[in-house]
């Protein structure tokens, strides 16, 4: 197959320049070895906005009686917290693949490789394929920084990755850097901690 540009990498960088790319008139593909959105969406910023969502209407919740509305001690239930943080991320998956379709972009799951100039290898589950192009763009996002001296575990040491993932809200969270995920979750945790 052949394509004007093939994009490595189905992020917010990558889908948005293939949706671009096919809507000016060219042929194009996207190759992502993951979940359509990337970090961000998958187990990154959307996740997190989610999680913050939750705990900022408890707030409202049990702030209504100043506003004269008497609500009986509110509790949340984290198991259903994680449910629909869960179901925000795929419906916004959901509709990142709607609109690739959409805009006539062919979708290829794998891992990428750039064989040669103009030649993308697309390997998935043991087959493997080429792509021929003009152009190749390179998206494929970033995943959580783990510092062996910190000795992640991903257990008690964890990435955001597991922090998204967690079954309860630990009693006491050290987060090691200050991005967009670690403010996130900071500023979900001390919520949490004045619910």
């Amino acid at each position: 197959m052949t394509y004007n540009a093939v994009v490595i990498g189905g992020g917010p960088g990558g889908y948005v320049a293939a949706i671009r790319i096919a809507q000016l008139g060219g042929r194009v593909a996207v190759v992502e070895k993951d979940k359509l959105g990337g970090t961000c969406l998958n187990r990154g910023c959307i996740p997190t906005k989610a999680l913050i969502a939750a705990v900022e209407k408890l707030k409202s919740v049990q702030e209504a009686a100043d506003f004269g509305i008497e609500v009986v001690a509110p509790k949340i239930n984290f198991s259903k917290v994680q449910a629909r943080k869960s179901e925000v991320v795929e419906k916004l998956v959901g509709g990142i693949n709607f609109l690739l379709n959409k805009n006539k972009v062919d979708l290829f799951a794998g891992a990428a490789r750039i064989k040669l100039p103009g030649i993308v290898e697309v390997e998935n589950n043991g087959e493997t394929q080429e792509l021929q192009c003009d152009n190749i763009i390179i998206a494929t996002g970033s995943r959580p920084a783990l510092i062996e001296s910190l000795g992640y575990n991903g257990t008690t040491i964890i990435s955001s990755e597991e922090a998204l993932q967690l079954s309860e809200v630990p009693k006491s969270m050290l987060i090691i850097g200050a991005g967009v995920i670690g403010c996130e979750f900071a500023i979900f945790m001390v919520v949490w901690e004045r619910k």
